[in-house]
């Protein structure tokens, strides 16, 4: 199946014979399949054939055994529907995001329940504080939690996301602590954990004891382990 026109497919060629190449530098051996494409490249041209006539600039090429598509941003939302509703890819594997020099990368991994390649759903944002991309959690529910994972460590604001908070650290924490240009004080961290409630009072450690806030009790205590320490 050759891909519609304007729509860039690497690995697909017309030479009977001739061995392809994807953006991955592995070479697929026509002879291997006996002239015919590969399951991956099947999978390739089904993904074309389903998202261009909707979204025209969309790319799609082989990823490792997986299909890779790159969309706009204001595409991701229209991808998603389409790969759900008519390719069946309805398991939503992961949400993540890779900081770039340039941009910062959103990636969606998503699976068809009787399909084994995955197909990697990517848009590429401006790398700046907090750059905008629609939440994919009303096709995939499953993107509820791991949004609002990448929200808080990278720094990106997923739109239309029923509850964007952060998730791990604390509400006023400065910065995105997985973007590659990330710096903090280190004693900011050590305060973080001595802190236990909202009037920053210390946190009772594991040997502390309450009732003898001096450790002038010499009796042992048990630990986790149940160990006499």
């Amino acid at each position: 199946m050759s891909p519609p026109a304007g729509c860039s497919a690497l690995g697909h060629h017309e030479a009977a014979g001739e061995d392809r190449e994807g953006s991955t530098g592995v070479a697929v051996d026509d002879q291997a399949t006996g002239g015919q494409p590969g399951p991956v490249e099947i999978a390739v041209s089904r993904v074309i054939g389903a998202l261009h006539p909707q979204i025209p600039d969309v790319t799609v090429q082989p990823h490792n055994g997986s299909v890779e598509v790159l969309v706009p941003p204001s595409a991701l939302e229209t991808a998603a529907r389409i790969l759900r509703d008519q390719l069946g890819y309805v398991y939503l594997s992961m949400v993540t995001a890779v900081d770039f020099a340039d941009h910062i990368e959103i990636v969606y991994l998503t699976y068809a329940l009787d399909h084994p390649h995955g197909v990697f759903l990517k848009a590429k944002l401006p790398r700046e504080d907090l750059p905008e991309c629609p939440s994919l959690t009303a096709t995939w529910p499953g993107a509820e939690f791991q949004e609002r994972e990448t929200y808080d460590l990278m720094g990106i604001n997923f739109v239309g996301h029923p509850d964007l908070t952060r998730i791990l650290l604390e509400d006023d924490f400065p910065g995105y602590p997985l973007r590659k240009d990330f710096s903090i004080a280190p004693d900011y961290v050590l305060m973080r954990h001595l802190r236990s409630g909202a009037d920053g009072s210390p946190a009772q450690t594991d040997e502390e004891d309450p009732s003898d806030p001096q450790g002038t009790d010499p009796s042992p205590r048990t630990g986790d382990g149940g160990g006499v320490r």
